[in-house]
């Protein structure tokens, strides 16, 4: 028999070498970056067999095609949600990847504080985790089913908030879905790590993204379908822009 559970937390391989200071204060503001001073290897909650799940090409097309797949969507328009006037396309960032590696990696179900590269000054993040024992769970399987989960929280989120992100909020889970359709955001990198505690085996799943939900600001521009795309429309994901367009 296979025993399973879910937990969720509130919106390359992901061992890519970077050459970027993350102790660079110009990064945070205030606070430590997740990879300033980062560990070598896996903390010691991780237990003596933590393994990274690879970010190889089909793992990155999984989170890919999933992500794009609701986000046009919701561009078109989908359960009393307005249609988007430009959202962009997301695309894999290594770097995004590897810090989003350094939160993975302590195997502590718990937002860093800061994630912010260069290019990406206003990270968001989003977390899933999975504990099972019994038969194994597949890694590609498990991702589609954390992006699946985090959309559903659609069926919580008041429509006015896709206008306004609210400065307090204290209703149901809402902002793995709204950092997910934000069309700032054009960007994400991903890791997953894999480890025992006790008879429970868990997947740990971490997305970076290189926008994060900005109160006061709408979550997405809603109007005609694409018709704020600089850049044209994506042919195979119907609504969204094309690969060009950027979140700025």
């Amino acid at each position: 028999m296979s025993y399973f559970e879910f937990v969720l937390l509130i919106t390359c391989s992901g061992l890519c070498s970077s050459t970027t200071n993350y102790c660079d204060r110009s990064l945070c503001g205030h606070g430590q970056h997740i990879g300033c001073n980062a560990i070598k290897g896996f903390a010691p909650a991780c237990g003596k067999n933590a393994e990274y799940i690879p970010m190889d090409a089909k793992m990155k097309e999984i989170i890919l095609n999933k992500h794009n797949t609701l986000r046009a969507k919701m561009a078109r328009g989908f359960s009393g949600f307005p249609p988007a006037q430009r959202m962009p396309t997301l695309m894999w960032d290594d770097e995004l990847a590897t810090v989003a590696s350094f939160n993975a990696r302590r195997c502590k179900f718990r937002h860093d504080n800061c994630r912010n590269t260069k290019e990406f000054k206003y990270s968001g993040q989003n977390l899933a985790m999975a504990r099972f024992r019994g038969k194994a769970v597949n890694p590609d399987e498990r991702a589609a089913f954390f992006l699946q989960k985090w959309f559903d929280e659609y069926r919580h989120c008041p429509k006015s908030i896709i206008a306004k992100f609210p400065l307090s909020y204290k209703g149901p889970q809402i902002g793995h879905f709204t950092l997910m359709m934000n069309d700032r955001v054009w960007k994400v990198g991903c890791s997953m790590v894999r480890y025992k505690s006790g008879k429970w085996t868990n997947l740990f799943f971490v997305c970076n993204y290189s926008m994060n939900n900005i109160l006061g600001r709408p979550v997405y521009t809603g109007g005609k379908t694409a018709s704020k795309c600089q850049t044209g429309q994506n042919a195979k994901f119907k609504g969204l822009c094309s690969t060009k367009e950027n979140g700025v």
